[in-house]
């Protein structure tokens, strides 16, 4: 008959939490978890060899405050990083998912850089959908690129309530009517492709 001591798992309960290793569970074997009486608690548990995985449940939010000794001097927006939060993904995703809420980022400046230093990636695109509406305001906006192309699938608008100009070295424009008038073909097939890739 086996001792009871002789069982691979370690096994603290307290009265409102217990403490665990060595059991089975559906993130894999744990390494080290603790769980307390409402359902709450936190483990790490292996997933391969030399790998573990770190999974965390609450009922309710998970608040962190950070940063209050933190010393900074902000006298630009390109001063150096000084983080008082610094999430490092080495390999995989940063992955964000509120199933009924709102993401919202508060800050002096935000900051989106996509790509990396390695020449033979294809990454480097920011990509921003909406079912609705996206409204970006601002005293000044600036939109800058090699290529910049606007569809309106129904309606658009440019409009100034000052002044307003397009400056371009050859500027084509054309409404219904003109097609097969006064724009040449081949200027035609151009925008027509254009149309087409959207």
């Amino acid at each position: 008959m086996t001792n009871k001591n002789d069982r691979d798992y370690d096994l603290d309960i307290k009265n409102h939490y217990r403490v665990e290793a060595g059991q089975d569970s559906v993130y894999g074997a744990v390494s080290y978890r603790v769980l307390t009486n409402n359902g709450a608690g936190f483990g790490i548990h292996e997933s391969g060899l030399n790998k573990e995985d770190m999974q965390l449940a609450m009922s309710g939010r998970s608040v962190e405050s950070l940063g209050h000794q933190i010393e900074r001097v902000r006298d630009a927006a390109q001063d150096s990083v000084n983080a008082a939060k610094f999430i490092k993904c080495k390999n995989g995703d940063f992955l964000v998912d509120c199933e009924n809420g709102d993401i919202i980022l508060k800050a002096n400046n935000i900051k989106l850089v996509a790509g990396n230093t390695t020449t033979e990636s294809n990454d480097g695109d920011v990509q921003i959908k909406a079912n609705k509406t996206i409204l970006i305001d601002a005293p000044d906006v600036r939109i800058a690129g090699s290529n910049l192309r606007l569809t309106a699938r129904k309606d658009f608008t440019i409009s100034a309530k000052v002044t307003g100009g397009i400056v371009a070295g050859v500027l084509n424009m054309a409404s219904s009517a003109d097609f097969a008038a006064s724009i040449p073909l081949s200027k035609l097939t151009q925008l027509k492709d254009a149309l087409e890739a959207q």
